[in-house]
Order: C-alpha cells, then sequence, then structure tokens
C-alpha cells in the first residue's frame, strides 16, 4: 500500500494490545510510534508532533485523563486529536472523557476494521484542519502585507472578492507627492538619519493616505504614489485625495514644529494630482507580482508634481479632479504654455483650500503666466 504521512501515537501498556493497533494502523500506511505510559507519552510529544493519538485511560502512573488534559493545554498540540480507550464502558467515565475535549472513546476490544474506519474519518478531518490552518495563516500574512498598502476597509474588499487585484482598467484619482530638495536635505545627514526622516515622514503621510480611503501604490525613495478608486472606489475619490492633500499640508506644519534635532531645514512638498482612467491590477511574473497603476493622469499626477515648483505652490490639481471633487475648493487657474510629456493642453489649478461654502468653487480664478 502507497505509504502516507500521516503519524500516529499509540499509548497502552498493555503490550499485546499495543502491538495488534501497531500492526493494524501500520497496514493501512501510516507512521507510528508506541508509548506505555502517560509519561513516555508525554515525553514522545515533546519532540514529536502525531496527527492522532490512540490513548488508554488506564496508564500506570500518569492516567490518560491526565495526560489528555497536558496535551489540550499544550498550543502546540492544538490541531492533535486524541481518541481514548477503555475496556471500561460506564458513561461516567465517557463523559468525563468528552469533558476534557477528547475527540472520540472507543471501547476495548478494539476491532481491526473500526480502527480502520476511525483512521480514515479522523485523518480525512485531521487534513482538513491542516489545510484549513494553512489558508488561515497565509490568509493572515496576506492581509498583513496588504495593510501596508491599502486601507484597513479596503483589504477586507479585497479579501472577499477574489479579483478585486486583476487588471482592469477603472476611473481613479492619482496623487504624487514629493520631498522638495531632498538631495541637498540628505547630503547634510548620515545614512540611518535619512531613513529615520523617510520613516517618520512617510507614516504620516500614509496613515492620512489610509484615512482618506486612498491606497499606497508605491513608495519611491522621497517620492509616494497614492490612489483614490483604486483598487476600490468610495464613489468620492477625487474629494477624498483633495481633501487628504489638505490633509498633508496641515500635518506637515506639525510635522516641521516637532521635527528631528538633526534636521536643520524644514520639510516641504509638491503634489500633483490627477484624476481619470487608469489600468490597476497585477503586474509581472511567477517570479514576482506587484499591484500597480498604469495610465496617462498617473503621468499626469507627476507632471503637476514637478510643476508645483515652477508655479511656487505645494498643490496642483487636474480640470477633471477640480471638477469630481465636487463644492468647495478654493483654486486659482494656471496658465501654463505647455506640461513636460504632455501633448494636449490640459487645465491646472492650485489647490488653496477646501471650505464647506458651496459657492467657493464659483469663486474668480486667478490666472498664472
Amino acid at each position: 500500500m502507497e505509504e502516507v504521512s500521516g503519524k500516529i501515537l499509540i499509548v497502552e501498556d498493555d503490550p499485546v494490545q499495543a502491538e495488534t493497533m501497531r500492526r493494524i494502523i501500520e497496514v493501512h500506511g501510516y507512521r507510528v510510534r508506541m508509548a506505555a505510559s502517560g509519561e513516555q507519552a508525554l515525553t514522545v510529544l515533546s519532540e514529536w508532533t502525531p496527527d492522532l493519538i490512540f490513548l488508554d485511560v488506564y496508564l500506570p502512573g500518569m492516567n490518560g485523563l491526565d495526560v489528555l488534559d497536558k496535551i489540550k493545554s499544550n498550543p502546540e498540540l492544538g490541531l492533535v486529536r486524541v481518541i481514548l480507550i477503555s475496556s471500561d464502558t460506564s458513561e461516567d467515565l465517557t463523559v468525563m472523557g468528552y469533558i476534557k475535549q477528547a475527540d472520540e472513546f472507543l471501547h476495548k476490544p478494539i476491532r481491526a476494521g473500526e480502527i480502520g474506519v476511525k483512521l480514515l474519518v479522523w485523518m480525512e478531518r485531521q487534513r482538513a484542519r491542516v489545510k484549513m490552518q494553512e489558508v488561515t495563516r497565509q490568509l493572515t500574512q496576506e492581509k498583513k502585507i496588504l495593510s501596508q498598502y491599502f486601507s484597513e476597509d479596503v483589504v477586507k474588499q479585497i479579501v472577499s472578492q477574489n479579483d478585486t487585484l486583476k487588471g482592469v482598467n477603472i476611473p481613479a484619482t492619482i496623487l504624487f507627492l514629493d520631498i522638495r530638495s531632498f538631495t541637498t536635505i540628505s547630503e547634510m545627514l548620515r545614512p540611518d538619519q535619512v531613513a529615520d526622516l523617510l520613516n517618520l515622514f512617510f507614516t504620516d503621510v500614509m496613515d492620512l493616505v489610509f484615512s482618506y480611503n486612498g491606497s499606497v501604490n508605491k513608495l519611491i525613495g522621497d517620492a509616494l504614489l497614492a490612489t483614490f478608486g483604486a483598487p476600490i472606489s468610495t464613489g468620492r475619490d477625487a474629494r477624498n485625495a483633495v481633501e487628504c492633500a489638505i490633509a498633508i499640508r496641515k500635518s506637515l506644519q506639525n510635522f516641521n514644529l516637532a521635527k528631528p534635532a538633526y534636521l536643520d531645514k524644514e520639510i516641504k512638498v509638491g503634489i500633483g494630482i490627477a484624476t481619470g482612467t487608469v489600468f490597476a491590477g497585477n503586474i509581472g511574473s511567477y517570479r514576482r507580482m506587484e499591484y500597480t497603476v498604469i495610465g496617462d493622469i498617473v503621468n499626469t499626477a507627476s507632471r503637476l508634481q514637478n510643476l508645483t515648483k515652477k508655479v511656487g505652490v505645494d498643490i496642483l490639481v487636474d480640470g477633471p479632479t477640480r471638477q469630481a471633487a465636487g463644492e468647495g475648493l478654493l483654486t486659482r487657474k494656471v496658465k501654463i504654455n505647455s506640461v513636460r510629456g504632455k501633448t494636449q493642453a490640459i487645465e491646472i489649478f492650485t489647490l488653496d483650500d477646501i471650505t464647506s461654502s458651496a459657492a467657493a468653487g464659483a469663486e474668480e480664478e486667478i490666472e498664472f503666466f
């Protein structure tokens, strides 16, 4: 018979009964270890974890019920199934066995056919438990990885929808952020201080992105690419993006007030926001996959971020973002001859603030030349 990987521990002080059980179980292809007492059983279990234990109740020294207590209280043996065996057919003993979390109770004399059936049933259940535990472990690990890039509510939706990360063309808003003059700042710091600064800064920024239902798609040195609406749309993605940008601006003020002692210059940023259709999904090969967004608006957001330097502001948005973000945006129109890398003209606006006033979006726009 083909050998299987199942492991069985027989805890039985009667050598004839133990040997009979061993032969029957090994015929079915399982690996077997023996113990003649409770103490020996615990010694075996300290170095070897079986899938199933046949445990006699009446043993010399520590009885089977006490051994069962030890097994069930050991978290490393949590998946091990225990079948109690005894010639005592009293109801009290059977009830006590189940109270102590025995998985089943067999009465002696045990027949070969009965052992075969129990092995088949319990080993199938055990394999299912082990498989479920592995799936749970993988799911927990995947959720941990996803939580580094997506907010908790987005992670829940991704986990519940198996095809969420498949490639699709979807409407989304892209936010591109870059730390100003970071090369100059880095020249004045040790490498470990540069890493510490980036960790401090991006911890705050990423928390804000997540709080506005965004996702962090990439960290590129001193730059961050966030998406709103990919992979999950909230129905107000452009609004979330502009509110997040304003929140980052305000958070940066607090950051600079409490900046690290090794930093003698204030941190400044440029943010570009663009709205349109992107391809969002996994890109790569079986060796390495990465969830990413691709499309013209990704480039537009990057170009707008670069343009903030020329205009002398910290946030620029394109026309579709301004329109989709709704009322209350305080903006000024930027007149630029051309945007690097763009063959077609685009509307560009500063994002000065957001107000609760519905009329704010209709205020006169100021042009930059």
